[in-house]
């Protein structure tokens, strides 16, 4: 797959969603149930294949910041803490006058018409992502001490290894994946139950996250121009149609680090932004599990937390980030707890929590793509502004 094809993904995905729309329903059930089931055993794969990925690029950008390496990460923590804080309080502060309003409830969640994989192959995983982060970090870190030429030699052939596995492979498989999951959205009537009974909350979220993202990049990281704000945010599209359909924002981060090395003046440090705090950083969740949350609770006879409480709640959220998967449903589960210690949810609660967020999955993982374009172009600027001070 050429470069200028990878850029016209969303062409083909959006071909491949009109072509499902108007024939799934002629598909033949084991048709779809095998393709989604290439589709899952395609995510596995990448998500197998990822920490080696992530080590080699995190590495292989520690060691290009050389002396400045430490500072690096001494910025990447506080400042990912900060943005998953600030995304988190700014869905209470706009979302909680509407709630209180009366005007948006959530109704039961009724959905028998899933659609099974015809077959799965397990594949093992050998290294978590944040095993291989903490790796990465390390050998980066004392590669600089050390000084040692043949580790430059050594993580540069690991660094043209993981370029070709990304543009050769991943990014020559991502139709096929995606396909299986638009076949399954379409299976399931997921688009028309969301839109259908949900579609209040999710233009809640969707607005409030990307109208969120679009003021940082516009006001703070595009010096307020709309045309470079609105091309920046081009380079980012192929990376939030795979977190939309795949519903991964983990196996978006090929897609995103080359769209955001578009966007960089430091490529270098993009590449090794992404993989480092792709799976900590998920700005989409931030809104989306937040206002679900709230929304469920005035649905149930709840009242919405004070300032306080939801202070409490915040703060946990931004450690349990340190713990999320970028997995479909995964963010959910982490905070499941968080909402039942912080708020009291009750079982049905959090089973209305999990349900509707996998429902609104696509948006909040294509937020955390965007999000994760975002963050770099931050870092960016941040890390700039303290190397001239």
């Amino acid at each position: 797959m050429s470069l200028k094809s990878f850029l016209n993904l969303p062409c083909c995905v959006l071909l491949l969603l009109v072509l499902v729309l108007c024939f799934g329903d002629y598909i033949p059930l084991t048709g779809k149930s095998n393709l989604y089931a290439l589709s899952l055993l395609l995510k596995d794969f990448i998500i197998c294949i990822l920490p080696g990925l992530i080590f080699s690029l995190v590495w292989s950008g520690i060691l290009h910041l050389r002396d400045e390496s430490m500072k690096v990460v001494l910025i990447l923590v506080p400042l990912v803490c900060i943005s998953n804080f600030l995304g988190m309080w700014m869905s209470y502060i706009c979302t909680a006058p509407i709630l209180d309003s009366g005007i948006l409830t959530i109704s039961e969640l009724v959905q028998d018409n899933a659609l099974s994989p015809a077959w799965q192959i397990p594949i093992p995983r050998f290294m978590s992502n944040d095993m291989a982060l903490m790796f990465g970090f390390i050998f980066g870190i004392a590669g600089n001490f050390v000084k040692t030429p043949i580790l430059y030699i050594i993580s540069q052939k690991l660094l043209k290894i993981t370029n070709f596995i990304l543009k050769k492979v991943i990014c020559s498989s991502l139709p096929l994946f995606i396909l299986g999951f638009i076949i399954k959205m379409q299976h399931e009537d997921s688009l028309m139950i969301v839109i259908k009974d949900y579609s209040k909350l999710l233009i809640i979220v969707g607005i409030l996250a990307y109208g969120y993202m679009f003021a940082v990049m516009h006001f703070l990281l595009c010096g307020r121009k709309i045309r470079n704000t609105i091309e920046k945010f081009k380079n980012l599209i192929p990376g939030i149609m795979i977190g939309f359909f795949g519903m991964s924002s983990v196996a978006a981060i090929p897609s995103t680090i080359a769209g955001a090395k578009k966007n960089s003046e430091n490529p270098d440090l993009v590449g090794f932004v992404i993989p480092a705090a792709g799976n900590m950083h998920l700005l989409g969740d931030c809104f989306a599990l937040p206002i679900i949350g709230l929304a469920i609770m005035v649905s149930f006879g709840y009242g919405l937390p004070d300032i306080y409480h939801y202070f409490i709640f915040t703060m946990y959220g931004v450690l349990a980030k340190f713990a999320a998967a970028g997995i479909p449903g995964g963010s959910a589960i982490i905070f499941a707890p968080l909402f039942e210690n912080c708020f009291e949810f009750s079982a049905p609660m959090l089973t209305a929590v999990t349900a509707i967020y996998i429902l609104f999955d696509p948006v909040a993982t294509s937020a955390n793509v965007f999000g994760h374009g975002m963050f770099a172009l931050l870092f960016e600027k941040v890390h700039g502004l303290l190397k001239r001070s």
